[in-house]
């Protein structure tokens, strides 16, 4: 009892004085957060004898600074513990701490290795702060608390499989990941959109696509920013970046309209799906002897009709009929474009190869102004000549007045692509793109063309192999201002003598100029 005096008289709970004061805390007396703290800090300690851990790892020493902070907080000014009471502070606080987490009145204990282990995800971890949470989990398990009838054991033996191979990789602090196929589900059974603001606020964000209202979007942007200046998204959410890359996204539009590809939406989709049934998941716990099976969404479910979760959906079987009818849009090229390469899809894959000189530069500054001037957002990667006072010269000669809607970049690591319906490589080579860089690429960003210039050997082939020619829909060869199709899916193959068309060809020699100087006078 004399321990216990000593806490209530406000003395500052620190590292320093944990041990010796730790055996005067009654822990049926705290709060069920500083129960999980104490628990915590009893597991990293090995049973209140070595700091080890605490010091070796910037994650666990703010944990557990935060409980002792909240443990002296709980005891100051509290004269009370003797007679059983809690004082009003006391009270005051306990009532808080309920009231924060009264929708898990009592957490499994599978479920809190669960929450602990979404929390390692995209964060810098040490070997032994990776080995503690083995350690934890073992003891765990050993102990019975969790046992092999619990509805997740499979969950936990995959969580264990995982900690101990990435610790067997380790060579130091490392980033920990979690496969993006499984974390929707951990997040689910973690506690869901009641855990982690996050996933709110992606829900918000899906619901103001194709809506053009700039006043939701800039309250949209003040939640964010609210978000995160009142901590309600914490280092341990799980889809913090992917609220950073929404952020961004916003602040990086034109206009109202907030760029992002159909491919980082339905990523967007499925994160919200996947963590949105966490008030169905009782269910789990009293399924009347029924076998759930495993959602190819990463879900659980035993619904027999088409659902979020449901086996009955997305099947991706059509009828002839269904496939017959179809809707595909396409871009009404005027001309000369159309009698070049017919109305693409909207998503097209273009590929221009030819000799240096032949005039690439100049027809793809051409069709970038007549994209950007008629379709939508135009960016140009110019690896090769981006830093060069020849592009700068040719945009000031070809574009007048220069589109709005057209970009340049340096590389692919700058712009953000979701931001553009149009997007040019020159070249892929330069680039150091691969086929299988490019398929991802365009997997990413599946609503956008793509434009690509290839560079020619010395035998008058491509770099890159003809393996490129089965992944485009349309191949241009160029050569002394000629645009030839010779391969597309369009009907089309047409041919234009681009630098004729433009009033473009480029002068050859001294003589030459003065033979159109005297021409002109």
């Amino acid at each position: 009892m004399e321990n216990e005096e000593k806490l209530n008289r406000g003395f500052m709970i620190t590292s320093k004085n944990y041990f010796q004061k730790v055996t005067g805390i009654r822990t049926s007396d705290l709060p069920t957060n500083l129960k999980e703290g104490y628990d915590f800090v009893k597991e990293i300690t090995e049973g209140h004898t070595t700091w080890d851990y605490y010091h070796s790892d910037n994650d666990i020493k703010a944990t557990v600074d935060e409980y002792l902070a909240n443990l002296s907080t709980f005891y100051k000014g509290d004269d009370s513990t003797t007679s059983g009471q809690p004082s009003g502070s006391r009270r005051e606080i306990e009532s808080k701490s309920t009231n924060e987490v009264r929708h898990v009145e009592h957490i499994p204990e599978e479920i809190k290795f669960i929450k602990r282990y979404v929390g390692l995800h995209n964060k810098v971890k040490s070997p032994n702060a990776i080995l503690a949470f083995i350690k934890s989990l073992q003891r765990s398990i050993v102990q019975k608390l969790i046992q092999k009838k619990s509805p997740f054991a499979n969950e936990i033996q995959k969580i264990q499989d995982n900690l101990v191979k990435a610790y067997n990789k380790m060579k130091g602090e490392a980033t920990f990941t979690i496969a993006k196929a499984e974390l929707p589900k951990l997040v689910a059974i973690a506690g869901g959109e009641q855990v982690y603001p996050s996933i709110t606020a992606i829900k918000r964000f899906i619901g103001l696509q194709d809506k053009i209202d700039a006043k939701k979007i800039d309250t949209f942007i003040k939640y964010l920013e609210n978000l995160v200046k009142n901590k309600r998204i914490s280092k341990d959410d799980p889809y913090a970046d992917k609220v950073n890359s929404i952020y961004k996204a916003i602040k990086l539009r034109k206009g109202d309209r907030i760029p992002i590809s159909k491919a980082e939406l339905n990523g967007l989709e499925d994160i919200v799906r996947g963590c949105s049934c966490e008030k169905s998941l009782g269910r789990i716990y009293h399924t009347g002897g029924q076998k759930l099976r495993p959602c190819k969404r990463g879900t659980y479910t035993d619904a027999e009709h088409q659902g979020a979760c449901s086996h009955n959906r997305g099947l991706g079987v059509l009828s002839a009929e269904e496939m017959g009818n179809r809707q595909f849009e396409s871009l009404d090229f005027g001309y000369p474009w159309n009698t070049l390469m017919g109305k693409p899809a909207k998503n097209f894959t273009i590929m221009f190869h030819g000799e240096p000189g032949s005039g690439k530069t100049t027809l793809l500054l051409k069709f970038a102004e007549y994209l950007a001037n008629n379709f939508g957002n135009v960016l140009y990667i110019s690896s090769e000549e981006h830093g060069a006072s020849t592009l700068t010269d040719k945009i000031n000669e070809l574009l007048r007045p220069k589109p709005q809607n057209l970009d340049f970049a340096p590389d692919l690591e700058t712009p953000h692509l979701a931001a553009y319906q149009f997007i040019i490589l020159d070249s892929i080579n330069d680039l150091g793109l691969k086929l299988e860089d490019f398929k991802a690429l365009k997997k990413d960003n599946p609503d956008a063309a793509f434009i690509l210039v290839l560079q020619h050997t010395k035998d008058g082939n491509y770099r890159g192999g003809k393996d490129w020619e089965h992944h485009i829909e349309i191949g241009v060869s160029v050569e002394n201002g000629i645009a030839t199709v010779y391969r597309t899916r369009y009907g089309v193959k047409g041919s234009l003598d681009f630098f004729e068309h433009f009033d473009t060809r480029p002068i050859q020699s001294a003589a030459q100029f003065n033979q159109l100087n005297s021409t002109n006078f």
